[in-house]
Order: C-alpha cells, then structure tokens, then sequence
C-alpha cells in the first residue's frame, strides 16, 4: 500500500467516525491537486455539531514528526481565518503511522510554534497547552493497520475546553 493511499484511507476512516455520531454534518472538500485555475481547498472537512463547526485537515505521516512543510499557505491562511470567527475550530488531525499516535492540533498552537522557528511537531511533544488551545489525542480501537476512531471523546473536550471562545 502506497503512502498516498494509506493517507486517502485515513481521510475516509475520520470522515466515517465523525459521521457514525449522531445529528453531525461531514462535508467532504474534494482534493484539487491540478490547483485547477488557482482553487485550493483550506482543509479536507467541515463538520458541524451544533454549536460548533470545525475545519479538519488529515495528515499522516511515517516517523516521529509532522514537518510543518506538509500544510499549504492556502491551508495555514485559511484555517487560521476561520479560526477567529466565535464557535468555529480549526486544525490538523494527524496519524503518525510509525508510532500508532493520531491528535487534534489548533491551527493557532502549529502557527504559534511555526512563528517561534519551529520547522516541525513531533509525535512526543505533548502534552503541550498553549492558554487554552488544547491538542486532543483521538483514541481508538486499533484493527490490523487503522484505528477505529471515537469522535465522541473529540467532541467532549472541544466543547469542554472551547477555545475560549463561547
């Protein structure tokens, strides 16, 4: 199995998990690879579970770290956007393949770090708080090469911790 398809699979999988939740929307933004006549997407979902919405970009990458470099300036600019508006999330859910390891990262903690000269976010680095901008590690039951993921949790302590931002 090719990187590429190992990553696609990982979209499908978190898609299905957020729509296995009751009374939540999945809108799946279709990858524009060609960059066809300048569009590009911000992330890959939009979710919403009242109140809340969120924009979720899917990495997942092999060894211990997620290189900064694997999200576009349409991404960093968009997310960090929709980030400011009340009731609205936004970041990077990432699978560090090699270390069976998948979290929830705010665009605003990787735009922090990335402003502090960081290149990169290793799979260890946590737990790491900036105010009240949580990384929240998705947990799941394992099959043989993916999870089993359990949004519910995901949504319970977004909404505990809010960013803020009620």
């Amino acid at each position: 199995m090719t990187k590429v398809n190992r990553g696609k699979q990982f979209e499908k999988i978190v898609r299905t998990a957020f729509q296995k939740i009751p009374d939540v929307s999945v809108d799946r933004l279709h990858d524009q690879t060609t960059g066809y006549l300048g569009s590009s997407n911000i992330c890959d979902f939009i979710v919403y579970k009242k109140p809340y919405e969120y924009y979720i970009e899917c990495k997942s990458v092999h060894g211990a770290s997620l290189p900064f470099s694997n999200i576009t300036d349409t991404q960093w600019q968009g997310m960090l956007e929709k980030s400011q508006i009340k009731g609205v999330f936004a970041g990077v859910i990432c699978w560090w393949i090699d270390k069976d390891v998948t979290r929830f990262m705010p665009i605003q903690v990787l735009d922090y770090l990335r402003e502090e000269g960081y290149k990169s976010i290793r799979f260890d680095a946590f737990p790491f708080r900036l105010d009240l901008f949580p990384i929240i590690e998705i947990t799941g039951k394992k099959k043989r090469v993916f999870f089993d993921y359990d949004m519910k949790q995901f949504f319970e302590e977004m909404e505990e911790n809010k960013y803020g931002k009620v």
